[in-house]
């Protein structure tokens, strides 16, 4: 009985063993074929297992060989999170470009519409309206001097007329006196005529008109010393009448001398106003031509900034698409390493290598 209880138990141990041995081939098998990590481990433990080498020392190289994935993936890690800093200390200098630019556009561009443009127009209305001022004030010149010449004319002849009614005055003062001589005959005709001259020069005088009516009755008689009174009288009148003309036209040619100064003077203020607006229309357009350039120019560099932010996205993102698909064979390759060390830390693995050194 207890033999064959003895041989059960034998036969339960070796079939355990059995059991647990082809288990040990399969996970052999597995991480040979599961990747070229696993295969080099394997191979490694056959090549250990065939010289006869201590274990101790096959599960150090195993371990070693684990160390070092652990350390390259610490290492991929590494580079790509100097190359991430790098990227995004690289985008940010781009993108605070890109923000300068966009600011100074939108600043330019303001100044462009709602301040250049707008100074622009109001000195454009300023020199319109200085060139009407001028052309006024030459219109007002002109008008002015025609009037003055018109009054000066008319002033001249009225002097004029009086000065020859005066001459005719003394004229017939000087034939009064042949009156005294009684020859009468031989003074009433230039008398007559004399006195009909001074009525045709001062007959729009109403205030004449009654003396040369009185002298004219008076030119046939013989009251001389009535007739020179009459003459005298007459004769001051139209003297202080030519005195007034003159004091008018002295005064008219001075107003017209002084008004013809404040023209000429306003003249040379437009003048001046029109050289300043015109200095400002130019500067202030070669400012807008600048400020058009310049905002060409953060136009083109705005596209030059978009571009290149574009260009390191594009990049970053082939880095780090290849970098998840390198440490995601990496990972794998570690996971195939782990098991594999923890296979040859394991029993079966031990008795797997003594099974193939027995064969």
């Amino acid at each position: 009985m207890q033999k064959t209880i003895l041989a059960l138990l034998i036969v339960m141990c070796t079939a355990l063993q059995v059991q647990e041995l082809q288990q040990a081939n399969k996970q052999f098998d597995k991480l040979s074929q599961d990747s070229p990590v696993g295969k080099f481990l394997m191979d490694l433990a056959q090549i250990h297992a065939e010289v006869q080498g201590p274990l101790d020392d096959l599960k150090e190289t195993i371990e070693k060989f684990y160390e070092n994935l652990q350390d390259s993936l610490s290492q991929l890690d590494g580079e790509f999170q100097s190359k991430q800093a790098i990227h995004l200390k690289v985008l940010q200098n781009y993108e605070s470009n890109q923000q300068d630019a966009q600011i100074d556009i939108a600043q330019s561009q303001d100044q462009l519409d709602n301040v250049l443009s707008r100074n622009k127009e109001n000195i454009e209305k300023r020199l319109k309206q200085i060139q009407q001022n001028i052309n006024d004030n030459r219109s007002n010149i002109q008008r002015d001097k025609l009037q003055r010449n018109q009054q000066k004319d008319q002033n001249v002849e009225h002097i004029h007329e009086h000065q020859q009614a005066t001459t005719s005055i003394d004229e017939a003062l000087s034939l009064v006196q042949g009156l005294s001589s009684g020859n009468i005959a031989f003074v009433e005709a230039p008398m007559k005529k004399t006195l009909d001259y001074i009525k045709q020069k001062v007959n729009s005088k109403e205030e004449y008109a009654p003396l040369v009516d009185a002298l004219i009755s008076l030119s046939g008689t013989q009251d001389t010393k009535q007739i020179k009174d009459l003459l005298n009288k007459l004769r001051n009148q139209i003297v202080d009448s030519m005195i007034q003309l003159t004091s008018d036209e002295n005064d008219a040619q001075k107003m017209f001398d002084d008004r013809y100064k404040q023209l000429d003077s306003e003249f040379s203020e437009f003048q001046n106003q029109v050289n300043q607006a015109t200095y400002d229309l130019a500067s202030i357009s070669a400012r807008i031509d600048q400020e058009k350039e310049f905002t060409k120019q953060r136009k083109s560099d705005l596209d030059m900034y978009n571009s290149q932010i574009e260009m390191e996205n594009n990049n970053f993102a082939a880095i780090t698409g290849l970098y998840n698909e390198i440490r995601a064979v990496r990972l794998k390759e570690l996971k195939i390493a782990e098991d594999a060390k923890n296979f040859a830390y394991s029993s079966q693995f031990r008795e797997l290598l003594q099974s193939k050194l027995n064969k």
